[in-house]
């Protein structure tokens, strides 16, 4: 039986900049509202797997190093499953081709608006991608999820513009997870 899915972009999606952050790279530079945590499990209870996909193009320009991400991930997994939220799997990308630091400074099928995080994903798992949904704060996030042929919602959480490439555009993930489950309803 194919399984419904949401790929979650994780900075300003799932985790907010904390004090004038520009970029997350540790975790004291993130927070995560109580009520994003809240609309994940929903999202669980309902019977979707989660997925977070993320750019870490940083490493590529030798600001942060791939452990330092995997450790994010290991924290921030802690605090969900404490929550009651699971996250099936993270992948992250870690290339860039106008970075510096080798050997991450290509050109890959991983970086999102690319493809190559969700295929992994899908590949190794039956989703149903016509019920499975991509959110996130940018056009990259919208053209990736579009190409894999989910659904997509743009957060406005970390976008001050509309992604033409969005289906739905909500204010914050609150709202993107109340949009997926009365979409949801509407397939059964």
């Amino acid at each position: 039986m194919n399984a419904k899915a949401v790929f979650l972009d994780r900075d300003k999606t799932i985790l907010l900049p904390q004090g004038g952050e520009k970029y997350i790279y540790r975790v004291e530079d993130f927070y995560i509202p109580e009520s994003n945590i809240a609309a994940l499990r929903k999202l669980t209870e309902h019977g979707f797997l989660l997925f977070v996909v993320t750019n870490q193009g940083r490493i590529a320009k030798g600001h942060l190093t791939e452990k330092d991400v995997e450790e994010l991930h290991h924290c921030l997994d802690l605090l969900l499953k404490y929550h009651g939220v699971f996250i099936t799997k993270y992948e992250y990308c870690p290339h860039n081709p106008r970075g510096s630091l080798s050997p991450y400074n290509v050109v890959c099928g991983c970086r999102k608006p690319k493809t190559g995080m969700i295929d992994v994903i899908c590949d190794s798992r039956d989703i149903h991608k016509s019920g499975s949904w991509m959110v996130g704060d940018s056009d990259i996030d919208m053209l990736a999820g579009k190409s894999s042929g989910l659904r997509t919602i743009q957060v406005l959480t970390g976008s001050d513009f509309d992604s033409r490439h969005a289906d739905f555009i909500e204010t914050d993930l609150v709202d993107a997870v109340s949009r997926i489950l009365k979409e949801d309803e509407k397939s059964y």
